[in-house]
């Protein structure tokens, strides 16, 4: 019980902190993520032993927010090679865990790997897939997802933290609810809530890992039935969300071709008869 209410507290701390990011102007989000973890890095490598993919998910999380702040608040966010870059961050994020996992043991890893590569087969690629949006008072970046694609995508990502780094479960369980929470009220602002609220956490794990890991600790959750369980569920939900989109392209596919040929058919006169009159039959 304890451990949920503070999963509950840092879900709540990230919600606000994103909302905080949100209205925040463009110099005080890249010194938050570009200025302050050029300071702290001296300090994160003398205290920190982490592995290569921990320091590589660092600083792409960081890159990601300034690049999606530099669209939002300059004139990047007008041109359509920039906006088409967001889609592939997203893709590249997923993919360093897919690898990780590919190399890990277990059938657990493959299942939650093969999960992970139907997120990215799925996902709306293009300039079209992102835009701008300033309607409101907040200027924020729409990544154009669904409610079910980001449900998959928890579903994975919670898996992956569990199997790879069980005693960040906790803390990652809150990260991932924040971003859940925002897709249910609006997917189009998950890609931006996910890179914040993930970057927050990064900067305190960086900082404060050994704390935060004495704070919650979850390692004990780990199972690996469970871990084997949670990443057949990513999997089948993955496949079926996948199969779903594709019969619904198909279909789409189908009509715009019916609609093209409808019109060509309509002016075609019936052989024999002036256009526009019918000739009726008889059975």
């Amino acid at each position: 019980m304890y451990v949920l209410l503070q999963i509950i507290a840092v879900t709540v701390l990230l919600l606000l902190a994103q909302e905080a990011l949100r209205r925040a102007s463009r110099w005080a989000v890249w010194g938050v993520f570009l200025l302050v973890p050029l300071i702290l890095t001296p300090y994160w490598v003398w205290v920190n032993e982490l592995g290569l993919f921990p320091w590589f998910k660092f600083y792409s999380v960081f890159f990601c927010v300034c690049w999606g702040t530099a669209l939002r608040f300059t004139t990047l966010g007008n041109r359509a090679w920039a906006r088409s870059t967001i889609p592939l961050l997203l893709a590249m994020n997923i993919l360093e865990a897919v690898l990780l996992d590919i190399f890990g043991h277990g059938s657990a890893h493959a299942l939650n790997a093969a999960a992970g590569l139907l997120l990215i087969t799925t996902m709306p690629y293009g300039s079209d897939s992102t835009r701008i949006h300033s309607a409101s008072a907040y200027c924020d970046l729409h990544y154009r997802t669904s409610k079910r694609w980001v449900i998959g995508y928890t579903l994975w990502n919670w898996t992956f933290v569990y199997l790879n780094y069980s005693a960040l479960t906790g803390h990652h369980t809150a990260v991932l609810a924040a971003g859940l929470i925002v897709a249910m009220i609006d997917p189009r602002r998950w890609g931006q809530t996910r890179a914040s609220t993930l970057g927050v956490n990064l900067l305190f794990s960086a900082t404060y890992f050994n704390g935060m890991i004495a704070w919650m600790d979850t390692s004990t959750w780990f199972d690996e039935q469970v871990g084997i369980v949670a990443a057949g569920l990513a999997l089948m939900f993955m496949a079926g969300y996948a199969v779903q989109l594709g019969l619904s392209q198909i279909a789409r596919a189908e009509e715009r071709c019916t609609n093209m040929k409808l019109p060509q058919q309509a002016d075609l006169p019936t052989a024999g008869f002036p256009p526009g009159r019918m000739r009726l039959t008889w059975t």
